[in-house]
């Protein structure tokens, strides 16, 4: 196995207290206990579907009885209920009698070192929650399934006009190079822009930002005004936040990526123009770094800058902290990332993380497989969606949905409209190397004031050298 030695030197780190693992690709992932307080499984009533006609792969292969071992990362007491419920509504009706016994494992990064220790033992899950980068790094050692095979199936796949119900979109965002489908999308969550459209107004603009260049505009008139929010605190202007995801949605929206002929490349037009418009609202008053985590979206609430950007994951604690802050913010929106010019079609960046298959008997895979067809199964995949604040992807689901909120609703309209371009991050194993690197990028370019060229070819240079070295 190509990590076997990498994985056992890791080992013997973690033993000597000197190893962390930081690979954080939802800027609102919070780690949480691996052993929460239980509550009762929500209840789901859908039945899973049986499915007929005769199969192009894997005729002779019977799922029937098998037991599958999935390990998740919904630690959260809440989530833990909704996923238990989902699991135990599968569990009952599949006509197969298939078992999952799904283990939380803690967070992404729990999952990971759990997920490597296990491919050096051979004791592997059947399914295991991660990112695009995390099936790479796994598929070294061999262990992750191609699920083309299945998804292509005359029986068990989706073949012609079933497809149509699927937002291939972002379901082919776990889709590589080489044509393989290393994963199945299971939650969907976007990086958008939070806009106080009542302070918007008050600064003379309307609505929200519709270029990036009236973005800036906006910022700097808040950042100049006279303006206060709760217990009198100053309006400042845009809260940067040194992470890559803030830079990949500006970039994103822009019409330009990071990740460019098989290279990264901080150097190319676009990147250029969103590192050097952070390091000029900087110098010029016009945004400020934020202490605290999460205090660009917590500034938000308390009306101390116009504009935060950050997961929709993060709308129900932006709602609650608003209320906590007295209400001083009473008319606001979400929106994505303003394009360069007006009328341009804007990008959304969608973080989706979800579910792998991990090699097993032939009979283990096809059950496994089963078992994520009915995550997105319509009825299953709205209620999910519903009760996670998730965006789905089942197209009907998306269609009848009730949103968690009217601002979950607004970009659920978005993504099932088709009215943006998707963005997803590079699918390269680098991925999370470069992260820390473009993080660092973002934080000598505003704070440190270095010159922005300099810093987005060192950027290129430690990318590039990132990917090379596996």
């Amino acid at each position: 196995m190509r990590k076997y030695g990498l994985l056992l030197l890791s080992c013997l780190v973690l033993m000597l207290g000197a190893a962390s693992l930081v690979v954080a690709q939802d800027p609102t992932a919070t780690p949480v206990p691996p052993t929460p307080t239980p509550l009762p499984p929500q209840q789901f009533n859908q039945v899973a579907t049986a499915f007929m006609g005769e199969s192009d792969n894997f005729a002779g292969v019977d799922p029937s009885g098998v037991t599958l071992t999935y390990w998740h990362q919904y630690s959260n007491p809440f989530q833990l209920s909704v996923l238990t419920g989902l699991v135990n509504a599968f569990n009952a009706s599949n006509p197969y009698g298939i078992t999952v016994n799904a283990i939380a494992q803690g967070n992404y990064n729990d999952i990971r070192t759990a997920m490597n220790n296990a491919i050096i033992s051979g004791e592997l899950p059947n399914l295991v929650a991660g990112f695009n980068n995390d099936a790479l790094s796994y598929d070294l050692d061999e262990v992750m399934v191609d699920l083309n095979p299945y998804f292509a199936d005359a029986q068990w796949g989706y073949v012609g006009a079933m497809q149509d119900e699927l937002n291939l979109g972002i379901l082919n965002g776990w889709v590589y190079e080489d044509g393989r489908r290393l994963g199945w999308v299971n939650q969907v969550s976007a990086n958008v822009l939070a806009v106080n459209t009542g302070m918007v107004t008050e600064l003379g603009f309307e609505g929200s930002p519709k270029t990036l260049d009236q973005f800036k505009e906006i910022a700097c008139a808040a950042a100049n005004s006279d303006l206060t929010g709760a217990e009198g605190g100053a309006v400042q202007g845009f809260p940067i936040v040194a992470d890559a995801s803030q830079f990949e949605s500006f970039i994103a929206s822009i019409g330009g990526s990071m990740f460019v002929d098989g290279a990264w490349d901080f150097t190319n037009e676009q990147s250029i123009a969103v590192l050097q418009l952070m390091a000029d609202m900087y110098a010029e008053g016009c945004a400020y770094i934020p202490q605290e985590r999460f205090g660009n979206t917590n500034d938000f609430a308390r009306g101390l800058n116009p504009m935060a950007l950050g997961s929709t994951a993060g709308i129900p604690i932006i709602m609650n902290n608003i209320s906590q802050s007295g209400d001083v913010v009473t008319d606001w929106t979400v929106d994505v990332t303003p394009p360069l010019a007006e009328g341009d079609v804007a990008a959304i960046q969608l973080f989706v993380p979800g579910i792998m298959v991990v090699s097993g008997t032939p009979e283990e895979q096809l059950a496994s497989w089963i078992f994520l067809r009915f995550f997105t199964q319509a009825d299953v995949s709205q209620q999910w969606a519903e009760q996670m604040s998730f965006f789905p992807v089942n197209l009907t689901a998306a269609a009848n949905l009730v949103p968690a909120n009217p601002y979950f609703g607004v970009v659920n309209d978005l993504i099932a409209a088709g009215s943006v371009n998707i963005y997803l991050s590079p699918q390269q194993l680098s991925y999370g190397a470069v992260r820390d690197i473009l993080a660092t990028g973002l934080a000598d370019v505003t704070s440190g004031g270095l010159d922005v060229a300099e810093v987005a070819q060192r950027m290129t240079d430690d990318a590039n050298a990132a990917m090379e070295g596996g």
